[in-house]
């Protein structure tokens, strides 16, 4: 698990982890769905996630929407899961970017709390194996994230996709 502050926001603590080997992604999803209260993370499907990077700028923009209570969601979590996508459908953005019931690796994205408290709490409802997040690039799918931010096959630079992807979760909310 790594753990993060906001520049704006310092305050507030990011925890962000990737589970790997998931076995019980439908019964979370499940939850999920019902609104159990227990369950204040995003949970993010690893393979539409390029770079850590992406998770913050989204994570950045759901704390400024909590701070000034124009959520498009229900809470912070949700709403990180949301500014993931390019689009401003919110059941597409949770559909693509969020977990299945075969989802086997899950980034999970806490705001708040303690490091050691959510690690321990995390170990508790996720059966799978906590990994490190610079193995984040091993699940990545790249055809499945050209496809939803519409980059074309032609751009193969890592740190390009990565400025089209972060530039697109940028201006979502520019009116």
């Amino acid at each position: 698990m790594q753990s993060f502050s906001l520049e704006l926001y310092p305050s507030r603590q990011i925890h962000i982890t990737l589970y790997i080997n998931v076995k019980n992604s439908a019964e979370l999803k499940k939850r999920l769905l019902s609104h159990d209260q227990e369950l204040k993370y995003a949970f993010i499907d690893a393979k539409i996630v390029l770079d850590k990077f992406q998770l913050l700028v989204a994570v950045n923009n759901a704390v400024h929407y909590e701070k000034y209570s124009i959520l498009k969601t229900h809470n912070v979590h949700s709403e990180i899961v949301y500014n993931l996508s390019p689009t401003t459908n919110i059941s597409e953005s949770l559909r693509r970017f969020g977990i299945s019931d075969s989802t086997n690796e899950i980034v999970i994205v806490k705001v708040g709390g303690n490091s050691d408290e959510v690690k321990s709490h995390l170990n508790t409802l996720i059966d799978g194996e906590e990994s490190s997040l610079d193995e984040l690039s091993r699940f990545t799918d790249l055809n499945s994230i050209r496809k939803y931010y519409k980059i074309g096959a032609n751009v193969k630079d890592h740190e390009e996709i990565l400025n089209m992807i972060v530039g697109s979760i940028a201006i979502k909310n520019v009116n």
